[in-house]
């Protein structure tokens, strides 16, 4: 019987998502109100009331249904459609009033009724104007009989005034009982799905808490063993370099007790190498959290391994420098590196340490989508056929290829090397 009239009730008022909570309650009261019109007709023509009480709860039955329809099939639904129901209700209400007994009639109960269910329906931001618009409607009919007392057709009986109180009282109960059970039923429903939602967001906000600690904790150990990954790589680079230092300083001994000049030559050569190397990975463990390498100062120190080498001492008017502020990642700056210690140990070779006066130019600058490096010198240059067969230059072609560049030799007043590298 509960689920019979559950769907009953549904079918009446709707369900969601399609109904919201006002609308639903509006289709059952439209609905009841139509019902007790039509019951209020019939009962008024047995009863033997006037005609005119007939055909005015015929003409609201008519009304009703109408708006029924129009919110529960048509799905149309606002707060200017429950005034202009309050209104109609209203006007047909005060035209029955003085077709039946007036104070003395059974209006009064429906205005009862029908206060109930336009409360019920409205939104609490406007259930003041319905008080307003009921209260003010039988106060001005009240007044009306008080001045006007042969507006009020009266019963023809006694009688006839008994059951018309005894049928109106009833039927006036029983939907009054019927609107407020289905609104009840509905707020309930509405409360325990609200009950459900609140439930399941407690849940959810548990779950999410989980998870987010269970995120803390891993993002803690992502950190912690960042930092152990951090410490691991700063050591390798400082054992890296000890180690390079270590052949590198062999290498500076061998080269003292070798005396054939070019094999000395050879062994300088390969320690300048292995300088350019450790100045890479002396600049990552000085700057740990660095994994890329600033090019002005390591071409700076390079020149100066270079020029203590073969010239002996620091001479800063030798090398000029005119270095971007470029960060390259380490496999590329130890290239960039081992092509710049190979053009300037050449320009010491070939030109600084024979010729006065000469001077060594180094460039690092950003063209476009490329870098461009400039080793130049301004002494009386070399020809490239003759040196095309050394180790050097071979490292330094095999380099630029590594790096998917170009280099291009210009011979104008001296030699200059312009290397091009994405």
């Amino acid at each position: 019987m509960n689920r019979l009239f559950r769907n009953f009730k549904n079918y009446i008022s709707g369900t969601e998502p399609t109904f919201s909570l006002e609308h639903r309650l509006f289709n059952i009261s439209s609905f009841f109100i139509t019902s007790f019109a039509i019951v209020g007709a019939i009962i008024n023509y047995v009863i033997g009331l006037e005609p005119q009480n007939v055909w005015l709860c015929i003409i609201g039955a008519i009304i009703s249904a109408g708006l029924f329809y129009g919110s529960r099939v048509r799905k149309y639904f606002s707060q200017l459609l429950i005034f202009s129901y309050i209104i109609t209700t209203m006007l047909i209400l005060s035209s029955m009033y003085f077709y039946s007994g007036g104070m003395n009639g059974t209006t009064i109960y429906v205005f009862i009724l029908l206060l109930n269910i336009f409360v019920i329906i409205m939104p609490p931001r406007y259930q003041y104007w319905v008080f307003g618009i009921l209260y003010t409607c039988v106060a001005v009919l009240l007044m009306q009989e008080y001045y006007h007392e042969d507006w009020v057709t009266p019963y023809h009986s006694m009688e006839e005034k008994m059951l018309d109180h005894g049928a109106g009282l009833l039927f006036c109960m029983f939907f009054n009982t019927a609107i407020i059970v289905a609104s009840r039923r509905s707020f309930f429903n509405e409360r325990q799905k609200v009950v459900r939602q609140n439930e399941s967001l407690t849940l959810l906000n548990g779950q999410i808490e989980a998870q987010r600690q269970v995120l803390e904790e891993a993002v803690q150990l992502a950190n912690q063993r960042r930092d152990n990954i951090e410490v691991l790589l700063n050591e390798l680079n400082h054992r890296v370099k000890n180690n390079l230092q270590v052949v590198s300083s062999l290498l500076r001994l061998q080269a003292q007790t070798v005396t054939d000049e070019t094999a000395r030559q050879a062994i300088l050569d390969s320690k300048n190498r292995l300088k350019s190397m450790i100045l890479v990975h002396q600049q990552l463990y000085l700057d740990e959290s660095s994994q890329q390498i600033f090019m002005p100062e390591y071409l700076r120190k390079l020149s100066q391994s270079v020029m203590h080498t073969y010239n002996g001492d620091l001479n800063d008017e030798i090398v000029s420098f005119a270095v971007s502020p470029v960060w390259l990642k380490v496999e590329k700056a130890i290239s960039i590196g081992l092509i710049s210690n190979e053009l300037i140990t050449n320009c010491f070779k070939h030109a600084v340490n024979k010729e006065n006066g000469c001077k060594i130019d180094v460039k690092l600058t950003k063209t476009g989508e490329q870098h461009l490096l400039s080793v130049a010198d301004n002494g009386t240059g070399f020809c490239e056929t003759k040196k095309a067969q050394t180790f050097g230059l071979g490292l330094v072609k095999s380099l630029v290829m590594q790096l998917n560049g170009t280099y291009e030799i210009k011979f104008e007043q001296g030699t200059c090397w312009e290397i091009y590298f994405n």
